[in-house]
């Protein structure tokens, strides 16, 4: 159940990178703590060099965009993003992930049996943090109307 935990939080990092760069099929060396960076990179010619300003721009309105909703939600950047890589370093995520029918099943799109989980697995000092970290996915999930688990 500990991986569930590290799960949540890769989950959501992952939802965040995929929202923010929907062209990308990979996201290795993507963080959210980097992703100012990575805009700038990817919106630039391999060639030229030259910065496609309107690609820039898009990607930047999306991140923008999308960090104001999950703000409102209580998530901030500096300490949530450092914190989601650490839960996941802690618990590590699911060894292998579920089919769509079994991670109904097994709850894993119930955010109900989630947040009992972190409520049962994690220390108290963290609960608050876990907890808007599974709010977050909530609110993506329900955002893109896919799983909480991708």
């Amino acid at each position: 159940m500990e991986r569930l935990v590290g799960e949540i939080a890769f989950q959501l990092e992952r939802r965040i990178l995929f929202h923010v760069f929907p062209g990308q099929s990979r996201l290795y060396g993507f963080t959210v703590l980097n992703i100012p960076e990575k805009i700038l990179q990817i919106s630039k010619h391999p060639l030229t060099g030259k910065v496609d300003e309107d690609y820039r721009y898009d990607l930047s309105q999306r991140h923008l965009s999308l960090m104001d909703r999950l703000r409102m939600l209580g998530y901030s950047v500096p300490i949530h993003a450092p914190f989601a890589e650490s839960i996941v370093n802690t618990y590590g995520i699911l060894k292998q992930r579920p089919d769509a029918y079994s991670a109904e099943e097994l709850g894993y799109n119930n955010p109900e049996f989630l947040r009992a989980i972190i409520i049962k697995t994690a220390p108290s000092k963290l609960l608050k943090d876990l907890l808007c970290l599974l709010s977050c996915l909530c609110f993506m999930a329900r955002q893109d109307n896919k799983p909480l688990f991708l």
